[in-house]
């Protein structure tokens, strides 16, 4: 099946789930949207998204999926000589380290690993939905505590609405402002416990395409 064809079959399955995805984090109803382009960041007076920000206001504060960013400044996004990755394909949820990340929907662990290059993941879970005949999609979480990987095992299965991690602080989660990265994959290629979570913005029509918004899977939209 070629991606397109599954990107159908998957847009397909939301327009007709009648089933509510268990929230995703205590708040997520209440979160304020936080633009990291170089409009968003100038706006709040910053020149990089602070390692030691929290939201001040108590809620959660979410954005980024498609979003060209001006935050991505270490080697593992800007090459020597290649063109820098900026588009991002992921929706980070930024709460104070330690808060409670729960399974929106049931699956199977897929793969875990620690990505630890600076600005990388961090610990990160992969998890399998096989969301209907013929239609199985993965999704990623990243910058999360060590202890979420703990007891962990492949194939395990994961009940919709269980804790599935807690976030990390910077010193573990790859340096940056405690959040989640939450990213939806059509297609893993081959890949197992990491996943590209910013492209190129020349290919970023084929990867939107390969990794949807997350806010519909979550019920934000």
């Amino acid at each position: 099946m070629s991606l397109a064809e599954t990107r159908k079959r998957y847009d397909d399955w939301l327009a007709a789930r009648d089933e509510r995805p268990a929230d995703i984090m205590a708040g997520i109803g209440d979160a304020l949207h936080l633009p990291l382009d170089k409009a968003g960041l100038r706006a709040r007076g910053w020149s990089d998204l602070p390692v030691d920000w929290v939201p001040e206001d108590g809620h959660l504060h979410i954005g980024g999926y498609g979003e060209d960013r001006a935050i991505y400044d270490t080697p593992i996004f800007n090459p020597a000589g290649e063109e820098p990755r900026t588009i991002h394909l992921g929706l980070d949820i930024f709460a104070p380290a330690g808060r409670a990340v729960y399974a929106p929907l049931a699956g199977k662990v897929h793969s875990f690993q620690v990505n630890d290059n600076a600005k990388d993941y961090g610990p990160t879970i992969i998890l399998e939905h096989a969301l209907a005949p013929g239609l199985t999609i993965w999704s990623l979480y990243g910058h999360l505590s060590a202890e979420s990987l703990d007891g962990l095992a492949a194939r395990q299965d994961i009940a919709a609405g269980s804790e599935l991690a807690r976030l990390g602080d910077p010193s573990v989660n790859g340096g940056w402002a405690p959040h989640l990265h939450v990213q939806v994959m059509l297609d893993l290629r081959g890949q197992s416990g990491d996943f590209p979570g910013v492209c190129r913005r020349s290919e970023q029509s084929d990867w939107l395409t390969l990794c949807p918004d997350p806010r519909p899977l979550l019920g934000l939209i």
